[in-house]
């Protein structure tokens, strides 16, 4: 008894496992999403987005109307409320169900800060969500893209805190995890490590296959097997979200841009940029920065 009458404070022991309390602590301690932009798009027939495979990762919420949506080999009709989170490289489409004359959506894009950490994007169960407090976030949603006319750099902070809540309580419910997916080969693991430590600076695949006492060929073999990709493309993926990273948060030159993330050659990283991202570092820097 106090002053103010029978009161006893609670811990909530027991309401959190342990695993689950640590990834909820990774979450709000370690995930820093870099925000590229945040918009809202009313679409009319015949508007549709064909498969692609983008180099970030991609929001998309339906606010009104009917939508369908696919990623990877799983297709969904989305609602008002419905979401969807895709990591960056996996494929997805986008279009209105047949029926629908117009629909409305939000689409927002990220990048993980630290290329050589796990991708936390890539920690959902499922990449189609309905958040708990659908309404909550539509309403969010829409003060965050009204924001961003006046002070981007605010609304890209909201917009992380909404992923970073997304992420909170979808672990929560057990569908998020921050586990890295590890290769079976501890040489891959060590060239994996080599990469992230040294992709700026002037090496190839000869110095990833002599750093875990391969030959090249037989890198390129087990890497492919374990990775999915070639040890020269993942090279070149972490330098591209590299300079990406750099694009969206500072006004370094291109040339330093190139420089920094491991490109000699100005020309070749933008011809290489182009390839990945479907514009040039000048015109995805002009892009993001109007998003």
């Amino acid at each position: 008894m106090n002053e103010f009458g029978d009161e006893r404070k609670q811990t909530l022991d027991g309401v959190l496992e342990p695993e689950t309390a640590a990834i909820l602590s990774l979450i709000l301690r370690d995930v820093e999403p870099i925000v590229l932009g945040i918009t809202f798009w009313k679409c009319f027939r015949p508007w549709r987005v064909p498969e692609r495979r983008i180099c970030d990762n991609f929001f998309f919420m339906t606010l009104f109307g009917e939508e369908v949506v696919s990623v990877g080999d799983e297709t969904r009709l989305f609602r008002r409320g419905d979401a969807m989170i895709v990591p960056e490289f996996v494929p997805h489409s986008f279009r209105l169900a047949d029926g629908c004359a117009e629909s409305g959506h939000y689409i927002a894009h990220a990048l993980s800060e630290n290329v050589a950490g796990p991708n936390p994007f890539a920690g959902f169960a499922s990449p189609f969500l309905r958040p708990a407090h659908t309404e909550a976030v539509l309403g969010a949603l829409e003060t965050i893209v009204a924001l961003r006319n006046t002070d981007p750099d605010a609304a890209a902070s909201a917009m992380k805190q909404l992923f970073k809540m997304l992420m909170f309580e979808e672990a929560r419910a057990g569908r998020f995890r921050l586990a890295e997916k590890r290769s079976a080969d501890e040489r891959v693991r060590r060239a994996l490590a080599f990469i992230h430590a040294n992709f700026a600076g002037s090496i190839a695949v000869a110095d990833i296959a002599d750093h875990v006492h391969l030959g090249e060929v037989q890198l390129r073999k087990l890497f492919r097997r374990e990775v999915g990709m070639a040890p020269a493309a993942y090279l070149q993926r972490a330098r591209l979200i590299h300079a990406a990273r750099l694009l969206a948060r500072y006004d370094l030159p291109l040339a330093e841009v190139a420089a920094q993330s491991g490109f000699s050659n100005e020309c070749y990283f933008s011809t290489a940029f182009r390839s990945c991202f479907a514009r040039t570092p000048g015109e995805y820097r002009r892009y993001i920065r109007r998003r």
